[in-house]
């Protein structure tokens, strides 16, 4: 609501100004005075202040018209009309708000408190008069002035002050910001300021107005010229955009109508005006711009409509296409050439007219989607085939993982077994035959794998007794001691790990343990004999070297007294059997020394024969087989717990 204006001029002083009166009556006269001015609007003074008001003095006001001050709603007078606005919103109204009206029925009717006092018989003079009293200023052209719509509110009217051109205008005064901007912005829509106006010239149409300086500063006003013009355009816009609506579906049945129908999706717009420019839609548009925005608009709704109708064609085409794929035997090798002549050929495809249409592009995406397809479900078809051959193979390898353990439970197999041994046993076993049917480790590998470790465990076996045997001083010398054997191992005085081995772990022990020990023997023996072979040759050496040299046709018992000195000689003779070796030794020395002077007579240079050694050849001397005795782990030994 606009606030109190108050112009103030020297009055004449009345014999009544001052405090409120009382009538005989009993009602309240209150000091302040109505009057109207000469455009008939109501203002309100105060002789003994000498100030005038154009809003009535809360002494005036009803106890309606004090509640209405509460609100953001503010009451306002034109000619002989009431408008109502809202200071917050700026929304005018010619109704008073149902909202208000309510809050206002509930308020008691109430008289004010005093009433204005009546006006002289001669009333006060007019501004610019003799005397000139102050009086509140009116609007100019004294015309009647309109609701505004929101974000408006009625401006402070104000008027120049009549009489003499001597007289200044009176300053405008407003309660707040917004109501000068509405003030100004109502000046705008008076001098009819258009969306397309410039601010330079706006301004020297409405510089000279009062309401001009309704806002004080230069920037103000031209934010509110900018704001007035942008809500002109938007309004503009507005209402540009509405015949738009309008305009367009009719524009669409025109075309629809016409012989040639709808607009193509890929029509231009010289089309567009070619066919619609002789009917009465076409003279209702305001500029060829319009026009073309329409077109964009109905163009659009083809090219949407197109879009639709191809993407069920679409949909229709892969459908049919996809189905007929799937009636097709293809494999993940399938060429795309072979399937595409095949659905050419076919009679789905020549008896369906869209599908005919169908791009080979799109054709070869369906393929290659079916194919993913069947890629997918052959690799899911090997995996399922896979594990299912490896479920098969498992179950096959336990099955025979499981026999020879039954076989090491009962003794078929143990540490000493050998694959042909074993394979003779099995050979008709129906879980050998599921074995030559897997993949991975054969029924031997597997064989020699659960023979190693029969092996370790045997070896592990083995030093335990061997060391038990050992500490007990019990030998396995000869095949007789099995049963001084057997009886220590199962003794209380035996480690558990030992009592508790089966009697044919005991025997295949023993005879490990024999094997060991005829071995050893072997070696001992055949290490006396290399000491004693190697001594024999150093004697036949050192005999030749004795000075004077020695009678090669003397016996041996004869040569023995010059033998004694020799060292070679002595060593021998600390063995058992060396006196054997020494007279074989000085036999085969004599006998080679004969030799050597025979050749010697008859062929002085190089012999021509090579001699051998006569010795080597007696039964007594003959060469060693140097191979190997027999291994055990490599020619599995027959034993009794073979059979």
């Amino acid at each position: 609501m606009v606030g109190s204006h108050t112009a103030s001029s020297h009055l004449p002083k009345a014999a009544d100004a001052g405090s409120p009166r009382t009538p005989t009556d009993g009602t309240v006269i209150s000091a302040w005075v109505e009057h109207r001015n000469a455009q008939g609007r109501v203002y309100w003074y105060h002789p003994g202040e000498r100030r005038s008001v154009w809003d009535k003095p809360d002494e005036l006001k009803s106890a309606r018209e004090r509640a209405m001050d509460s609100t953001p709603w503010r009451e306002y007078k034109s000619g002989e009309r009431s408008y109502y606005v809202n200071k917050e919103t700026k929304q005018s109204t010619w109704t008073m708000p149902s909202d208000l009206k309510a809050y206002l029925d509930s308020i008691p009717d109430d008289p004010p408190k005093a009433i204005a006092a009546r006006p002289s018989a001669s009333p006060r003079p007019a501004p610019g008069e003799a005397g000139g009293a102050s009086t509140p200023l009116s609007a100019p052209g004294s015309g009647t002035p309109e609701p505004m719509g929101p974000g408006t509110a009625a401006p402070r009217q104000s008027s120049s002050i009549g009489g003499g051109s001597n007289i200044r205008s009176a300053p405008l005064m407003y309660n707040s910001y917004e109501e000068a901007e509405a003030a100004f912005i109502s000046l705008l829509r008076l001098k009819q300021v258009g969306p397309d106006s410039t601010w330079e010239q706006t301004l020297r149409v409405i510089v000279t107005e009062p309401l001009y300086k309704a806002l004080r500063s230069l920037a103000d006003r031209k934010a509110a010229f900018t704001k007035y013009v942008q809500e002109l355009k938007d309004e503009q816009a507005a209402q540009r955009e509405a015949k738009e609506e309008k305009l367009r579906p009719a524009m669409a049945r025109a075309l629809q109508q016409q012989r040639a129908g709808m607009l193509k999706p890929y029509a231009s717009f010289a089309t567009f005006k070619k066919r619609l420019q002789d009917t009465s839609l076409w003279a209702e548009l305001d500029d060829e711009a319009q026009a073309h925005t329409i077109f964009e608009a109905i163009r659009h709704d083809a090219r949407e409509k197109d879009a639709v109708r191809q993407k069920h064609v679409n949909t229709h085409n892969r459908t049919a296409l996809e189905a007929l794929l799937k009636s097709i035997d293809m494999q993940p090798t399938t060429l795309w050439r072979d399937v595409h002549r095949t659905i050419l050929e076919s009679d789905e495809y020549r008896s369906d007219a869209r599908l005919q249409t169908m791009s080979l592009s799109d054709m070869l995406q369906v393929f290659e989607a079916h194919m993913a397809t069947v890629e997918g479900e052959a690799r899911a078809a090997q995996t399922q085939q896979d594990a299912t051959s490896r479920r098969k193979d498992r179950e096959a390898r336990d099955a025979f993982h499981a026999m020879m353990q039954a076989h090491i439970d009962d003794g078929t197999m143990h540490a000493r077994s050998t694959w042909t041994t074993y394979y003779a046993v099995i050979r008709h076993d129906a879980r050998l035959d599921a074995m030559l049917a897997t993949q991975g480790s054969t029924a031997q590998e597997l064989f020699y794998d659960r023979l190693d470790e029969l092996e370790r465990a045997f070896a592990t076996q083995r030093r335990h007794v061997q060391a038990y045997m050992k500490e007990n001083n019990i030998l396995a010398s000869r095949p007789s001691d099995w049963g001084i054997w057997r009886e220590a191992c199962q003794s209380s005085k035996a480690p558990e790990a030992i009592r508790t081995l089966s009697e044919r772990a005991l025997q295949a022990l023993f005879d490990e343990c024999l094997y060991q020990a005829e071995r050893d023997a072997r070696e001992a023996r055949r290490r006396a004999e290399r000491r004693l072979r190697h001594a024999a040759d150093d004697l036949r050496y050192a005999c030749k070297h004795v000075d004077p040299p020695l009678d090669i046709h003397a016996s041996f018992e004869e040569i023995v007294p010059r033998l004694r000195d020799l060292p070679e000689f002595r060593r021998l003779a600390e063995t058992s059997d060396g006196m054997d070796v020494a007279r074989s030794a000085w036999d085969r020395f004599a006998r080679r020394q004969a030799e050597k002077q025979a050749d010697a007579r008859h062929a002085p240079g190089r012999s021509r024969t090579d001699y051998t050694d006569l010795d080597d050849a007696s039964d007594e001397r003959k060469r060693k087989d140097l191979s190997r005795a027999e291994d055990p782990r490599a020619v599995r030994r027959r034993t009794e717990y073979d059979t």
